[in-house]
């Protein structure tokens, strides 16, 4: 039915998915793991547990499978980083052999190669002219970094390299954590440059450099995880508006504190066990319209809870919004029904 639906009117079938959260959090999250590459890692193991948390719950309630998948999509993943980790660590074996540092110089062929690494607060890219293995020239092509540190412990690193003719770890530097990482980022980025010129230089295989840079990426820097709460509170703002906007009209646009002021102001305060109206606010946004229905009933209509909720909900409000959501749906299982036949 999903694929009918997909071919027949694929504008419908997007439009439903953006009208479901869910989907839409996977968006939020696939969109801000291609932006930041260091947070892969975090956001890749919310995006499991979330859905082991809730699909967990599916399979008590309804027996439904989908957490035995996940179970395996998660065994594939561990077999596929225990893979990955083996060819990383049998590549740095061999490159221990034939690593352009020191003598390795000699190893180099001549010719102008570039490389990158990752510095402070991003990548950095240099290009290393070598000829009759000596090391004659290296150039900044980019760098995100720390301006103090490129014009001082940077600039005095590449004089020496041009005098020595051959890559030497960097002295570091008495300052903070930032300009120990930028000196050596730039140190490996010349490094990079240089073990292209090598032949038979050992190289990870494309699965592991595919595997280790979508699930894994980088290691999460402050910045990153600085960059990463400013966007989940802008995502949740950006959430809020978009559901009132997508779903008008119905229980899932109505936004609730659970401040809890309207049971007290309600005369029937629960029923059925369910605190009045808050539980029918609670109720609606799950989307439980036909529960908010029967619990209906218990309603006086005085709009007392009105007159003490901060956002002005009240308990008629919901009922009336879950009506016309319940009434809403049971059209779209009529047309899905309809067009399966």
């Amino acid at each position: 039915m999903t694929l009918s639906k997909l071919w027949h009117d694929p504008l419908g079938f997007l439009w439903q998915l953006v009208r479901t959260r869910p989907v839409r959090l996977v968006f939020y999250l696939i969109v801000t793991a291609a932006l930041f590459p260091s947070a892969r890692f975090i956001l890749a193991w919310v995006l499991l547990l979330s859905l082991a948390v809730l699909w967990t719950r599916d399979y008590r309630r309804t027996r439904s499978p989908k957490i035995l998948y996940l179970a395996g999509v998660f065994v594939v993943i561990v077999i596929g980083y225990g893979i990955a980790r083996m060819d990383v660590g049998r590549v740095d074996e061999l490159r221990l052999a034939s690593n352009p540092w020191g003598a390795g110089i000699s190893l180099v062929a001549d010719g102008s190669y570039t490389g990158r690494s990752e510095g402070f607060r991003g990548n950095i890219t240099v290009r290393v002219d070598v000829k009759d293995h000596r090391i004659t020239k290296v150039e900044t092509l980019e760098y995100p970094d720390l301006i103090s540190v490129e014009d001082n412990e940077i600039a005095a690193f590449r004089r020496e390299l041009v005098d020595k003719g051959r890559l030497e770890p960097p002295a570091q530097p008495e300052m903070y954590r930032g300009a120990t990482v930028t000196l050596t980022g730039y140190a490996n980025a010349v490094e990079s440059a240089l073990s292209k010129g090598i032949a038979g230089y050992p190289q990870y295989s494309i699965f592991s450099r595919l595997f280790l840079n979508t699930f894994i990426g980088r290691a999460p820097s402050r910045v990153t995880l600085n960059a990463l709460a400013i966007l989940f509170a802008a995502f949740i703002v950006f959430e809020y508006a978009l559901q009132s906007m997508l779903t008008p009209g119905t229980g899932r646009c109505i936004n609730c504190y659970n401040c809890a002021s309207c049971v007290g102001a309600c005369p029937v305060k629960e029923a059925e066990g369910v605190q009045m109206p808050m539980g029918l606010v609670l109720l609606a946004r799950l989307g439980d319209y036909d529960r908010v229905l029967e619990l209906s009933k218990y309603c006086v209509g005085c709009g007392r809870c009105a007159a003490k909720c901060p956002i002005g909900n009240s308990g008629p409000m919901v009922i009336s919004a879950a009506f016309m959501a319940s009434r809403e749906q049971k059209k779209e299982r009529l047309k899905e029904q309809k067009e399966s036949a």
